[in-house]
């Protein structure tokens, strides 16, 4: 094995990139089985599971695409509305919550509705096109898989995933069951889970 292919292997099997992709696959399976899953359950195991993802994908290295192309996505649109749809079962009201417009949204008010539904959808999307790809086993796809997983990271699904974690944080300490209608300690009955208001 000559000393190019040599760092391909030990980067694309290092102890970081197996740790992202065994977190990757235990959210996206976490995701893939929601019938089994109370409400309650889903907010405490997805508060972990994002926060493994997202301290897992900060300790792979860096890389750079062999090919020009981007790989091609796997999931469908019937998987990724049969995890979006599962959430917001579980979830019911406490699936909205409250984020700031973004520069590049038309709507022209400060303050928006969003799902949680949607943003662990697209996550589990990015996550599991790259297990796929990855599980493959061809070591120059498996590098651009990571290298384009973690450019997505950057430019948009890492501040889905950190906005999503507060929303769930917010519902795992006000001790929310969305099963009872409980809505939990100090929280507004009325209304959406609000990640943005001050303890």
């Amino acid at each position: 094995m000559d000393e190019e292919n040599s760092k391909l292997h030990n980067y694309v099997y290092s102890s970081e990139m197996v740790g992202l992709v065994k977190e990757a696959n235990g959210y996206c399976q976490f995701l893939e089985e929601l019938k089994t899953v109370s409400g309650r359950e889903f907010i405490t195991r997805s508060v972990q599971y994002l926060s493994d993802v997202y301290s897992a994908i900060h300790r792979i290295g860096e890389t750079e695409p062999l090919f020009e192309n981007s790989t091609e996505p796997t999931v469908t649109e019937q998987e990724w509305a049969a995890i979006y749809q599962g959430i917001n079962l579980l979830l019911g009201p406490h699936n909205e919550f409250i984020r700031p417009a973004e520069a590049e949204e038309f709507d022209r008010s400060d303050l928006v509705t969003h799902t949680i539904s949607e943003d662990m959808a697209d996550i589990y999307q990015e996550l599991r096109d790259f297990t796929v790809i990855y599980s493959r086993g061809i070591e120059e796809l498996m590098n651009d898989a990571a290298w384009e997983l973690k450019e997505r990271f950057v430019e948009h699904w890492g501040k889905k995933l950190l906005r999503t974690l507060v929303a769930l944080h917010n519902l795992f300490t006000r001790e929310v069951d969305p099963e009872i209608g409980n809505y939990g300690s100090g929280s507004n009955p009325v209304g959406p889970s609000d990640p943005l208001e001050e303890e």
